[in-house]
């Protein structure tokens, strides 16, 4: 009897996508967790599953900042090798895409949501991302368009603190830098 309940337990468990992950209702919390989960061998789909909750819920609350870190997550998420790994699911329900499409395009939408917010460190990030989504592409044309114009939203006027920060690789001393080192490394100067 004990063992048929532990089996019953762990196929329920199983069959929740986001199984071992902490409920909340909190989507600012599910972003986090959708994170975490991304960064684990296996475990994309409840990841997108919990970012899509998160935009979700953001958009009906309207919270534009939100809104603009949920299209972040989207849009590292569907470059990322969590996504990848999940190709023959995504094919068989007619969601897959081989290029950054799907990334660049969320990226697009943060960039739009953190303008409205007037976080403009925020399109700067959206931006910078948005060109190593086309680096994924081996599309540095577009990449370095991309990193030039989040240089410029970065040490723009607009550009006012407003009480957060976003994070960058740690590699670079400042976010400003980590986007010059790769305009350095991926552009042209006559970009």
């Amino acid at each position: 009897m004990k063992l048929t309940i532990i089996s019953l337990i762990t196929l329920f468990l199983l069959g929740c996508a986001a199984a071992g992950v902490p409920y909340t209702s909190d989507p600012m919390t599910k972003l986090n967790y959708a994170y975490q989960l991304m960064g684990t061998q296996g475990r994309g789909l409840a990841a997108e599953k919990l970012g899509l909750e998160a935009l979700a819920e953001l958009e009906k609350s309207k919270n534009i900042y939100g809104v603009a870190e949920a299209h972040t997550f989207l849009g590292l998420f569907y470059k990322n090798s969590s996504y990848r790994e999940h190709k023959d699911f995504y094919i068989k329900h007619n969601e897959y895409d081989p290029t950054a499409s799907k990334s660049i395009k969320h990226f697009e939408l943060a960039a739009k949501a953190f303008e409205e917010d007037g976080d403009y460190w925020g399109v700067s990030k959206a931006l910078f991302s948005m060109g190593n989504a086309y680096g994924t592409d081996n599309d540095y044309v577009n990449g370095c368009k991309k990193y030039q114009e989040s240089l410029s939203v970065y040490n723009s006027d607009k550009n006012v603190f407003r009480g957060r920060t976003h994070p960058h690789n740690p590699v670079f001393k400042s976010f400003d830098a980590m986007i010059e080192a790769f305009i350095a490394k991926h552009c042209e100067s006559s970009v």
